[in-house]
């Protein structure tokens, strides 16, 4: 990157540009100002000079005394004195100005002044290339009867004050030099405290366009860039996270065909192994029913893999219809109950319905409700082969912030799980490492989770290793709310 690109050289030359303006801006005010001051203060001294002149000539204008007067004036001055009589002649005169000769003075300047009227200004004098412009002040000497004796003359080059104004400028001018490294030094220290946080961001930026998700900015402090490096650290945080929940889900996904293309090409097989035999007449009479109805249990099999992929497939879409309605939940769980015990019985394991006494209403899609209750149930007795007994229970009223619920909870006392894996349950394709050996697709509990939220409720996993396991449905109450239409 050139160096006229960077955020740092920009700043520290909009600073120094900015300081310099500034300093140049008011070297010019000092600059008019001073030069105002100092002639107005020159002009009052020449006043104050000829005040003084005329002082002593009202009372000695033919004595000597005031001949030394005005070369006194001059020379510790270094002003141009000249005394005039009342006939304008030249009375006394001195020039204590390193330029020499005597300046001409502006005509009828000495005859207003005679007239009894003060004179003080600037005049210009174009044979004088040294000191073209000059101050000056006249002043009426006037006796104690106030006739006019004469009158006083004094002028000094107005160079002179302007040479104290170039001084104070010449120093305004170092102290503006000086304010300018300063500026640059402070230009390229605050640069440096807004570009570094910068440079960071942009390393971090690179590394996680190239992949590194674990590039953290590690800004401190509460400025704006410190705060944007940490929403950045916990956004990479974040996007590490999904990332890995994606390989996760990935993972679970091959794993899913695969079980999937297991537990289809089984009972595929099986179908057209025993359809193929009774065709064939391979088997007859008795035996070919066994293989019909052998047949009819894998299509059952398949046609409930089918159904749980396209239940989930609606969920993920948006897609799935709700019809709730206000049903007993126990009336439920017995029609579940009825329906799981003949698979129980074939384990040797045990339905049982509690209910905590009358439960009231809830507020749910039954057929969507059912299939979940008959979801839990199935994995219970798939995973929990060991259990004597699955409870079904209804719970006791839990009151929430804007709704109240009733807990169904399907209980077991098989293997149980790890709290890291009953954390990870309810994961579409998720099964724990006991279950894989066992076949299923691992989305029970993904599509009991995702109904159960859509229809106000939530879900519950308690597991323990070699205790058991608890699902809780938290199924919203149907008081205060109304059938949809």
């Amino acid at each position: 990157m050139r160096l006229w690109h960077s955020v740092s050289f920009r700043l520290t030359l909009t600073l120094l540009g900015i300081t310099l303006g500034s300093l140049t801006g008011l070297s010019l005010v000092v600059d008019s100002t001073l030069q105002q001051f100092f002639i107005r203060e020159a002009q009052a001294n020449l006043q104050n000079q000829a005040t003084i002149l005329v002082n002593q000539a009202s009372n000695q204008f033919d004595n000597t005394t005031l001949e030394r007067s005005v070369n006194l004036i001059a020379q510790l001055e270094q002003v141009q004195v000249v005394i005039y009589n009342s006939q304008g002649s030249i009375r006394s005169q001195n020039q204590q100005i390193s330029a020499g000769g005597t300046v001409e003075i502006p005509p009828n300047l000495i005859e207003r002044t005679l007239a009894g009227i003060p004179q003080h200004g600037q005049f210009w004098v174009a044979t004088h290339p040294q000191y073209p412009w000059w101050l000056y002040s006249t002043m009426p000497i006037r006796s104690v009867n106030a006739r006019i004796l004469g009158a006083v003359y004094v002028a000094m080059p107005l160079r002179r004050p302007k040479q104290f104004a170039l001084q104070v400028k010449g120093i305004v001018m170092g102290v503006a030099i000086v304010a300018g490294i300063i500026a640059i030094l402070a230009g390229l220290l605050l640069s440096d405290t807004l570009t570094s946080p910068l440079r960071k961001l942009q390393r971090q930026a690179q590394m996680l366009e190239a992949g590194d998700y674990t590039a953290r900015s590690t800004l401190q402090g509460k400025d704006e860039l410190a705060l944007l490096g940490r929403l950045l650290d916990r956004m990479a945080a974040k996007l590490t996270e999904t990332l890995a929940a994606l390989q996760a889900q990935e993972t679970a996904r091959r794993e899913l065909v695969a079980n999937i293309s297991h537990d289809l090409r089984t009972p595929l097989a099986t179908l057209r192994v025993g359809l193929e035999a009774v065709l064939d007449g391979v088997v007859t009479g008795n035996k070919a029913q066994q293989y019909i109805k052998r047949a009819c249990y894998e299509t059952d099999r398949l046609t409930h893999l089918v159904e749980q992929l396209l239940l989930l497939a609606q969920v993920d879409a948006g897609q799935l219809q709700l019809n709730p309605q206000s049903v007993s939940i126990v009336a439920i769980a017995q029609e579940c109950l009825f329906r799981m015990e003949p698979a129980a019985a074939n384990t040797g394991i045990k339905l049982e319905l509690s209910t905590s006494g009358s439960s009231p209403q809830v507020w749910v899609d039954p057929e969507l409700t059912g299939q979940v209750v008959l979801n839990l149930l199935d994995n219970a007795i798939k995973y929990a082969p060991q259990s004597e007994v699955i409870y079904v229970l209804i719970l006791p009223l839990v009151e929430g912030e804007d709704r109240n619920y009733v807990p169904l909870q399907v209980s077991d006392r098989g293997g149980g799980m790890e709290i890291e894996e009953a954390t990870q349950a309810s994961q579409r394709f998720w099964r724990g490492t006991s279950k894989k050996s066992q076949g299923g697709m691992g989305l029970g509990l993904a599509i009991a989770d995702r109904i159960c939220k859509l229809q106000g409720g939530y879900l519950e996993i308690n597991s323990q290793r070699n205790r058991g396991t608890a699902v809780t449905l938290f199924l919203p109450t149907s008081a205060g709310m109304l059938p949809s239409s």
